[in-house]
C-alpha cells in the first residue's frame, strides 16, 4: 500500500483542554483570577510548540468575559498573536454549550432569554472587534443539538413552547453573531459544530436539526417553525468515542476491529456530504480507551476514513484532536490528551500516540510506518 497524502492547505490541530491547567483559576482576587488566566494560556502556547500542528481551537472562557470584557479581550488577542507568530491558525469556540454547563451558569441560563442575549451580543461584538482579521475562523455555537437534547427531552414529554423558543433564540444568537463577524471581517469563516456519535439513525437526525434549521430555514424536529436563512461558511464534526475502557485488556485488542458503533465517522461524512454542500472540519475527534497503541488504531484509522473521503471529493479541510491534555471531570481523570497528566495536575510528557499525530502531520500523510493500523 503506497503511503497516503493529504492536501497541502491541510489544517492539522488540536483543541484546548477541557478545563484550565491551573486548580483553582477561578478563585481569588480579580488579579489573581486573570494571573492565573494567562499562565494557563501560556502554558498551553508551551506545549503547542513541541507539536506539529498548524491550527488550535479553543473556547473563550465566559467567566472571564463576564467578570472584565476588555481585559479578557485583550489577553486573547495577545494570546492569538503569540498563536500567529508559531504559526498556528487560531480556531475560536465562541459559545460552547459543554464548556458553559460546567463553568459559567449564569451564562447558561441567558441563552434561554431573548433579553438577556444582548449580553452575549455585546460581548461577542468587543471580542470580534478586538480580534479584526488575526482570526478567520470561528465556531460560534458548539454542541447545540446536544444542549436541546439534554434540556428538553429527559421524559416523555416536551413543553415544546419552550423547545421552540429556545431554538428562535439561538438561532438569533448565531445570526446576530454571523451579522457582527462579517462586517468586522468579511473573509471570515462561520459555522456551528455537532456531536455525531450516535448509535441510532435517528438520533444524527436530530443532530442534524439546528444545523437544518440554519442552512434551510426549517427542521422536522421543530414543527411549525419557519427560519431565515443565515449564513454558515463550513460544518464542524465533533466525532467523540467516549466509550469507557474496559478493565479486559486483552479482550478489548481482540474485539476492537469487530466492535463498531451503527454510525461510524465515514458513515456521518458520506450523509453529511450528501445533505449540505458544504466544506467540513472535523472539530473533535478522541477515543477513551487508555492503551496507547488502541489510540493509535483509532486515529489512524479515522485519518484513512478522512482522506478516503477526499479521494471522493469530500470538501474536509482539516482534523483537530482532541485535547491538547487529559481532563479531569466530575474527579475522573479522561486520560485522552496528547499530553499525559499526574494526579497533582502535572503535564509531565506526550503520548506514544501523540508523537505518531506529531509525525502524520510533519510527513502531511501516513507513511509505510503507519499502515499496519489501518483495518
Amino acid at each position: 500500500m503506497e503511503n497516503v497524502n493529504f492536501p497541502r492547505s491541510f489544517l492539522w490541530g488540536v483543541n484546548s483542554p477541557f478545563f484550565p491547567f491551573l486548580e483553582n483559576s477561578t478563585e481569588g482576587s480579580k488579579q489573581q483570577i486573570f494571573e492565573n488566566a494567562e499562565k494557563n494560556l501560556n502554558k498551553q502556547l508551551s506545549f503547542l510548540k513541541r507539536l506539529k500542528i498548524n491550527s488550535f481551537r479553543f473556547n473563550l472562557n465566559w467567566d472571564l468575559l463576564y467578570l472584565d470584557p476588555f481585559y479578557s479581550c485583550a489577553m486573547y488577542d495577545n494570546f492569538i498573536e503569540q498563536l500567529r507568530q508559531s504559526g498556528i491558525e487560531p480556531i475560536v469556540n465562541l459559545v460552547d454549550f459543554d464548556f458553559l454547563s460546567y463553568n459559567k451558569k449564569e451564562a447558561f441560563d441567558n441563552i434561554e432569554n431573548e433579553e438577556n442575549i444582548s449580553i452575549f451580543i455585546e460581548i461577542i461584538e468587543k471580542i470580534v472587534s478586538t480580534f479584526k482579521f488575526k482570526v478567520q475562523y470561528y465556531i460560534i455555537l458548539n454542541h447545540t443539538a446536544k444542549y436541546l437534547k439534554k434540556r428538553f427531552f429527559k421524559g416523555a414529554d416536551v413543553d415544546n413552547t419552550a423547545l421552540h423558543e429556545t431554538v428562535q433564540n439561538l438561532f438569533n444568537l448565531y445570526d446576530k453573531s454571523v451579522r457582527i463577524i462579517k462586517s468586522i471581517n468579511p473573509y471570515a469563516k462561520v459555522s456551528v459544530s455537532e456531536e455525531f456519535y450516535v448509535e441510532e439513525e435517528e438520533q444524527l437526525d436530530f443532530v442534524f436539526s439546528f444545523i437544518d434549521v440554519i442552512v434551510k430555514g426549517e427542521s422536522p424536529f421543530f414543527e411549525n417553525m419557519a427560519f431565515k436563512n443565515s449564513d454558515i461558511d463550513f460544518i464542524g464534526i465533533n466525532f467523540n468515542d467516549l466509550t469507557s475502557n474496559s478493565e479486559e485488556y486483552t479482550s478489548l485488542i481482540r474485539e476492537f476491529s469487530r466492535r463498531k458503533n451503527n454510525m461510524d465517522l465515514d458513515e456521518v461524512i458520506k450523509r453529511f456530504s450528501s445533505k449540505y454542500y458544504l466544506p467540513f472540519l472535523i472539530t473533535e475527534n478522541i477515543s477513551t480507551v487508555e492503551d496507547d497503541s488502541l489510540k493509535s488504531r483509532y486515529l489512524v484509522n479515522n485519518l484513512y476514513k478522512i482522506n478516503q473521503s477526499l479521494e471522493n471529493n469530500v470538501k474536509i479541510f482539516g482534523y483537530i484532536y482532541n485535547s491538547l491534555s487529559d481532563v479531569k471531570i466530575n474527579n475522573r481523570l479522561l486520560k485522552t490528551g496528547l499530553y499525559r497528566i499526574d494526579d497533582k495536575n502535572r503535564y509531565i510528557s506526550l503520548r506514544n500516540f501523540a508523537k505518531i499525530y506529531s509525525n502524520i502531520i510533519g510527513d502531511n500523510g501516513i507513511n509505510e510506518r503507519y499502515l499496519k493500523y489501518i483495518d
